[in-house]
């Protein structure tokens, strides 16, 4: 899955360079979910996955968010090979929040 969102994130065009990028880097790409960039909430930073969450063979976004370990899990809306992120749901361990260790 995470070859697949490389392609994807391939086809998009290329930002400015950013000053002293190592030349084996690509340069950075703005994620957006539901048409906005993706929010965490607080200071910190995020730990992003992809995969087949929802078994429907498309890429979904899953973003841990340092503050409280809570996960979000974006939904594909788009395609496999194009796939375009919806609004977040909260990731849930039976009825209750599923949160992982911070830090």
């Amino acid at each position: 899955m995470v070859e697949i969102l490389l392609a994807w994130l391939a086809t998009l065009p290329a930002p400015a360079r950013p000053a002293g990028l190592a030349p084996d880097l690509a340069p950075p790409v703005h994620v957006t979910a539901d048409g906005r960039p993706l929010d965490v909430e607080r200071v910190g930073h995020a730990a992003p996955f992809v995969g087949d969450f929802y078994g429907d063979g498309k890429p979904a976004l899953l973003v841990g968010q340092f503050d409280g370990g809570k996960l979000r899990v974006y939904r594909n809306v788009g395609t496999r090979t194009e796939p375009k992120f919806g609004a977040f749901e909260w990731f849930k361990a039976s009825d209750a929040l599923g949160t992982i260790e911070p830090g």
